[in-house]
């Protein structure tokens, strides 16, 4: 089990607007995944024999291209990533609410899909298996090396990497349903006998230091559970240039300029290639109905 434990400071390396020398305390983002390790690890060495060896690990570098898991997975000898039947990733799980509980990467081996259904059932708790390649957070840098991971995720919200993610904002019966699911998958991989079925190679995907940085925001909220073509917002930040065009909740982007939006990894791909202060041209569908709009891309 892994989460990551840095986060912005004062703002670097994703500060937006005005943010910049305030303080960022991630309680969300992701002192909401340390916290429930250090629970975890705690209760698990307390209470549970398991068959197989269970590591915790608590990375940094991840706001720097998953440097820290990067690391990890090519320079471990201990505990060797051929011997790894699984990864589970911690990465803002703070605001459950009413929301389902993610799974992102569920697509990296045959089992998770079922593995979390089964987990639902006997803990109650919605969870919805995201399959799309997310590019998301620390278990990439496992999925790269062949290692079947997936990350437990409460969703996005408008205080995501932004000084207004305090810890007063954190919901903690959620944080407690979303301990539960963590324990039972936990408890299943340390008890099952044979591997699971990865999906990918290794080495398919691109290396986390190769990435290309994003510089520009639109200030949509995407839905990460959307599986339909192109790329379904969640909702708008205010005073960002979606806000400004008339993007709202529901919309479906299907095309930047003249490049076509299949999903959220190529829909944030296409922003990794646009400028701040570039104009842009925005199609999307709401209600089914094709609509363009302008938009200037702003700095991060």
């Amino acid at each position: 089990m892994r989460p990551h434990y840095d986060h912005l400071g004062l703002g670097w390396p994703d500060v937006r607007g005005d943010n910049r020398g305030k303080v960022h305390p991630g309680a969300d983002d992701n002192a909401s995944g340390v916290a429930l390790l250090i629970e975890l690890a705690g209760e698990l060495r307390k209470n549970l024999n398991p068959d197989r060896t269970l590591v915790f690990v608590a990375f940094t570098g991840e706001r720097g291209r998953e440097e820290g898991s990067g690391y990890y997975v090519s320079h471990q000898e201990l505990y060797p990533l051929g011997k790894c039947i699984g990864m589970l990733n911690l990465d803002t799980i703070g605001r459950l609410g009413k929301n389902k509980l993610m799974v992102l990467g569920a697509g990296s081996a045959m089992e998770w899909v079922h593995i979390f259904r089964g987990v639902s059932f006997v803990t109650g708790v919605e969870v919805e298996a995201v399959s799309s390649d997310l590019d998301s957070s620390d278990q990439i840098s496992f999925e790269a090396a062949g290692v079947p991971a997936v990350q437990l995720f409460t969703g996005p919200h408008a205080d995501y990497h932004r000084p207004t993610d305090i810890p007063e904002k954190i919901d903690a019966e959620g944080l407690v349903k979303v301990a539960s699911v963590a324990n039972e998958v936990i408890e299943y991989l340390a008890a099952r006998e044979e591997p699971l079925t990865a999906t990918m190679k290794q080495n398919q995907k691109t290396v986390s230091s190769t990435r290309k940085e994003r510089k520009v925001s639109l200030g949509t909220i995407p839905d990460f559970a959307y599986i339909g073509k192109g790329c379904r917002i969640s909702g708008v930040m205010p005073e960002t240039p979606a806000e400004a065009c008339g993007l709202k909740e529901g919309d479906v982007i299907v095309r930047i300029n003249s490049e076509s939006v299949g999903n959220l990894k190529e829909f944030s791909d296409i922003l990794k290639s646009i400028s701040p202060g570039a104009r842009i041209t925005i199609t999307f569908l709401r209600n089914n109905e094709e609509m363009t709009v302008e938009a200037e891309a702003k700095e991060k």
